[in-house]
């Protein structure tokens, strides 16, 4: 009996002093099983340590996943900074609307007929760039010439001053603009060219606007007075025309005393007049 007991002492003293249990082979061989390690126990110190390399391959992953990721505070920032910037650009062009004088109330709408409605012929216009966006001049002057009441009649007019011109000097009508008795603006030359005229100064400068009829006894349509107001402040709202402009009439060098006499008795009553310029008949 004293045998059999130290045998079992000294078969627990060498499963202490091992780290791993005994194998089914030290079983069979006559040995003792650890029922508490079993085969595929580990040792407490490299579980831990490999759960630990676990944990810092997860935080990396999730630092990874977090860098790609734009933060809430961050994102909120910057839409609230464009929110700011939309808003300053908002105020910005209101204001400089607000900068932008208008020479009076207008209660005409603006009626524009563009070249192309007019002259659809295979002759494009050919004429000299401004060189300025923004024009400081305008001359009026009557065309001298019968009225037109309706487009059709105002259309046809155009039509035949611009096969007269080009007949004459192959240049094209002279005018940027004509306003008929109709109320409609006609675009000639537009806002972009210079005008045709020798004997009218600025040419880079100026637009030169026909008031279709002769009105050296007899005043314009009131509508035609309108749709020239309507036409000024239009050209104002495009920044083809400065808002500081000049105002001018063009007489005729040998009857200064009647050439669009009527017409420029109501002119020199607008805002912005200037006085005359001299033409050559």
């Amino acid at each position: 009996m004293y045998h059999s007991a130290r045998t079992v002492a000294a078969s627990s003293s060498s499963r202490l002093n091992s780290p791993v249990a005994w194998n089914r082979k030290s079983v069979q061989e006559g040995g003792y099983y650890d029922l508490e390690a079993g085969e595929t126990e580990r040792t407490p110190l490299l579980y831990v340590r490999d759960n630990a390399r676990e944990a810092l391959r997860y935080r990396a992953k999730l630092r990874a996943d977090d860098s790609n990721r734009v933060h809430p505070v961050a994102l909120g920032l910057m839409v609230a900074l464009l929110v700011f910037l939309l808003i300053g650009v908002v105020i910005g062009v209101y204001l400089l609307l607000l900068t932008v004088q208008r020479p009076w109330p207008v209660s005409h709408p603006f009626y524009l007929v563009e070249r192309p409605a007019w002259w659809q012929y295979s002759v494009a216009l050919e004429a000299a760039t401004l060189d300025k966006q923004a024009v400081a001049d305008v001359i009026v002057l009557h065309t001298d010439s019968d009225s037109c009441l309706d487009q059709a009649g105002c259309v046809r007019y155009l039509q035949n001053t611009e096969r007269s011109c080009w007949s004459a000097r192959r240049d094209h009508i002279p005018y940027n603009f004509l306003i008929g008795g109709d109320g409609v603006t006609y675009e000639a030359r537009g806002w972009k060219s210079q005008h045709g005229f020798d004997d009218l100064p600025g040419r880079n400068t100026t637009l030169v606007v026909g008031m279709i009829g002769n009105f050296t006894d007899r005043q314009p349509a009131e509508v035609q007075y309108a749709e020239l107001k309507a036409f000024l402040t239009e050209s104002i709202r495009r920044f083809s025309l400065a808002p500081q402009y000049r105002l001018h009439g063009a007489i005729n060098a040998t009857q200064p005393t009647k050439d669009g006499a009527a017409l420029y008795n109501q002119l020199q009553r607008w805002p912005h007049w200037k006085g005359f310029v001299s033409r050559q008949p």
